[in-house]
Order: C-alpha cells, then sequence, then structure tokens
C-alpha cells in the first residue's frame, strides 16, 4: 500500500455571513481545494498552489485544521487542511486545463450543497472556527 499526501484549505469569507469556496470535481459532490504536494514543498505552500491552482484565487492560512486519512484498497492518503480567507480581488474560477475541476463556488454555511464523504469532518472543523 503507497502512501499520498494532499495538502489544501477550507477557505472563508463572511459576505455578510459566513460562506465556504468548493470546487466539484465529479457529477455529485463538492469539496475543498486541495491536491498531492510537489517534491520539495512544504504542506502550507502546496495547499496556497493548490488552491491557486484549482479556484485561481491566492489565499493565507489562518490556522491549521486536523488532517484526515482516507484508506482504499491500493493507497493510503493523508489530507491536510488549512482554514484560509482570500488576500486578492479575482473572482473564483475553473479553467485550468489541467484541472479536474468542473465548478468551483462561494456556499452560504447554512445552505452547502452535497459533500464528499471524507471531507465532512474537515469542513466540520473549519465551521466550528468560523463560529
Amino acid at each position: 500500500m503507497r502512501d499520498e499526501i494532499s495538502c489544501g484549505a477550507v477557505v472563508y469569507r463572511l459576505n455578510p455571513t459566513p460562506q465556504i469556496l468548493l470546487v466539484k470535481q465529479n457529477e455529485n459532490c463538492w469539496g475543498i481545494p486541495k491536491g498531492h504536494m510537489e517534491t520539495g514543498e512544504s504542506f502550507l505552500q502546496t495547499a496556497y498552489r493548490e488552491v491557486k491552482e484549482e479556484t485561481g484565487i491566492k489565499i493565507q492560512a489562518v490556522s491549521r485544521l486536523p488532517h484526515i486519512v482516507i484508506k482504499k484498497k491500493k493507497f493510503r492518503k493523508t489530507v491536510v487542511p488549512y482554514l484560509a480567507v482570500q488576500i486578492c480581488n479575482a473572482k473564483p474560477r475553473c479553467d485550468d486545463k489541467n484541472s479536474e475541476v468542473i465548478d468551483v463556488g462561494w456556499f452560504d454555511v447554512n445552505c452547502l450543497p452535497p459533500i464528499l464523504r471524507s471531507q465532512m469532518p474537515i469542513i466540520e472543523a473549519a465551521l466550528i472556527l468560523i463560529g
């Protein structure tokens, strides 16, 4: 069984109520922007790069969230997430041809779309901190 590491972020804003930025990678579920580490990157550098690649926005981490481990038959993936805020004026987009993302958007925390089950603990931890 091989080990993998992915890093990403729950990006939030107040508009005027709390919202989080989610990406859609298949027809059914949404999740946080995240992806695999590249050689020489730190967890935080990976999170910054992946959020920028998948959504087009720059972020600043506020805190690190508890990691999760996803076990499959052929691999075990550790997801290292951060709670972050947007630090640019760009609108989210998903036009990177190399990305698996098919949609991106801000969602009110009280009206979230279907979330990948494996990522619910990450989002729940973030919502506690957001308040």
